[in-house]
């Protein structure tokens, strides 16, 4: 039997692309052994959303090329797929569309091929199809429900290698949802590069939420845009009895002046009132979001105005991220660039920040009930298991692996919380 190793980088997005790619070869009878294992085959779905994702990437194509024949597949491959193919061991690069077509690739290589490029110009195609053979995890599922963006933000690379949004068909998702509730799956997050651009038939985001209410798990929802959503969609998700009230709402940045620099369709204003009609809407629902810090010309006050920002909206955790210049997009020209240093240290006001607030809302938690999916023993409370809550918050108590049960939070030690 053929063998074949994954390794995946990056998002939610290429997760789910690895886990489609993964279905055809065990669907073709490939068996599918660990990455440093010997392979016939060894895809390695890459990532260029910084310069540290490039690094990472094509350091896991040079380990992949040790074990077995090499199929580099994803952002990095849609955006340097020569480079990639000059690196000794990589077979075929395949971007970010057609990765139905892998099968065919591997064979190739198999028979002696070498230097397949299957990369194109992303104009005008559509949503790729994809169905995974199963639900690829006992707990949890995600289903990709849109792909590409045409926001064009001036720092992020990916609408050039993804493409322009796309979404799935409407009736497809519903199917694949009550599958894996079917299997047995408790908690479906949905993602795509841009989910909240999702539109099929006339049915949006908010009308999807709805028609997924009743398939059996509950739902979660992976990062969306304060600029495209308004009430309209507060008001369907708000309807939806199985929603998780949990939502990663991307700031990038508190100052309205580095806002508008990076070309994010909102100002800090904006952004604030939406997040106000989310908290109206939801009990005390879990809102996370992103930032990048020491972007081009940002000075002193704006970081503050930032910070300010952050305080004010009290998030209940946040990702920060230093600027990473990437070339081919309009913040890459700009100037005067933040050094390093500062950079660093404005990232890590964030961070400290956000922990402060992570603490205080998990604080605010104590006492009341949460209902957990327990996956994994606890690492922070011993001979208990651990999953996360509807609110995103890691919760350790009593349990079975794969058991769904309502707790109440007790204790915290770290930021995970014991729940009884």
């Amino acid at each position: 039997m053929r063998r074949v190793a994954f390794y995946t980088l990056g998002c939610k997005v290429n997760a789910y692309d690895t886990a489609y790619m993964q279905s055809l070869f065990e669907q073709n009878g490939y068996q599918t052994v660990d990455f440093e294992q010997h392979a016939d085959i060894v895809v390695v779905n890459t990532c260029t959303v910084t310069a540290v994702a490039d690094k990472k990437s094509r350091a896991a194509i040079r380990r992949a090329a040790k074990t077995g024949k090499v199929i580099a597949v994803g952002c990095l491959a849609q955006r340097a797929a020569n480079e990639l193919l000059s690196i000794e061991g990589v077979g075929a690069v395949i971007g970010t569309d057609q990765r139905g077509r892998i099968i065919e690739i591997a064979e190739s290589l198999l028979n002696g091929e070498s230097a397949v490029n299957l990369t194109h110009d992303l104009k005008g195609c559509g949503f790729e199809p994809m169905r995974l053979s199963g639900s690829g995890e006992k707990t949890r599922g995600v289903i990709k429900i849109q792909e590409g963006c045409d926001c064009f933000c001036s720092y992020c690379i990916i609408p050039y290698v993804r493409g322009r949004s796309r979404s799935r068909r409407f009736a497809d998702i519903v199917e694949e949802a009550r599958r894996m509730a079917s299997e047995g799956v408790k908690e479906i997050v949905l993602t795509g590069i841009h989910i909240a651009s999702f539109q099929d038939s006339g049915y949006d985001l908010g009308d999807l939420i709805k028609a997924l209410d009743g398939c059996g798990a509950r739902l979660r929802l992976g990062s969306i845009e304060p600029g495209v959503l308004g009430g309209d969609f507060i008001k369907k998700a708000a309807s939806a009895k199985n929603l998780c009230p949990h939502f990663h709402l991307s700031l990038q940045s508190g100052s309205e002046t580095v806002l508008k620099r990076m070309n994010r369709p909102y100002t800090p204003a904006a952004y604030m009132e939406f997040l106000c009609m989310l908290r109206d809407s939801f009990d005390n629902p879990a809102v996370t979001t992103d930032i990048i810090a020491g972007f081009p010309a940002e000075t002193d006050f704006e970081h503050q105005e930032t910070m300010a920002f952050v305080q004010k909206a009290a998030f209940s955790r946040i990702h920060v991220f230093p600027y990473s210049p990437r070339a081919g997009t309009r913040a890459y020209a700009m100037s005067p660039r933040v050094p390093k240093d500062l950079s660093r240290q404005r990232t890590m006001d964030l961070i400290r920040l956000g922990e402060n607030l992570e603490r205080r809302f998990i604080e605010s938690l104590i006492g009341k009930q949460a209902v957990v999916i327990f996956e994994e023993p606890s690492k922070d409370f011993e001979g208990l298991m651990e999953g996360y809550s509807e609110r995103y918050i890691r919760v350790a108590s009593e349990a079975e692996k794969n058991e769904i049960k309502t707790v109440t939070l007790e204790s915290i030690r770290g930021l995970t919380v014991y729940g009884q």
